[in-house]
């Protein structure tokens, strides 16, 4: 059965390019096996839901594990990296937020809400 509820997996190369697109962007980095990255997954397909033109994208991090670990440095899931409209970091987290919690992140940076 597959839950409809959480945000689509993509490949990293698909959408790469979208970071520094003149948007902010989130990529939510997490395995399909790891509760709270689908509890993550399930608060930014709510967002995406109430707000359709974020950018928010969720990467498979087994599939994409080079990206994740090489590139990013990533150790533990999940994990959401922020990035401003440049494409610039401003902010990484590891674990799971509530949506109110991930909402102020997102005001915080830039994002429309």
């Amino acid at each position: 059965m597959v839950n409809k509820d959480i945000l689509p997996v993509e490949s990293y190369n698909e959408i790469k390019d979208m970071i520094g697109n003149g948007k902010p962007t989130v990529l939510s980095f997490g395995m399909s096996h790891c509760y709270s990255c689908i509890a993550m997954s399930k608060v930014f397909y709510e967002l995406l839901q109430e707000h359709p033109g974020l950018q928010i994208y969720s990467i498979d991090s087994q599939r994409d594990r080079i990206i994740s670990r090489d590139i990013y440095k990533l150790k533990e899931m999940p994990a959401q990296l922020f990035f401003d409209e440049d494409g610039e970091e401003v902010f990484r987290h590891t674990g799971a937020y509530k949506k109110p919690v991930v909402e102020v992140i997102l005001k915080k940076y830039g994002f429309n809400l």
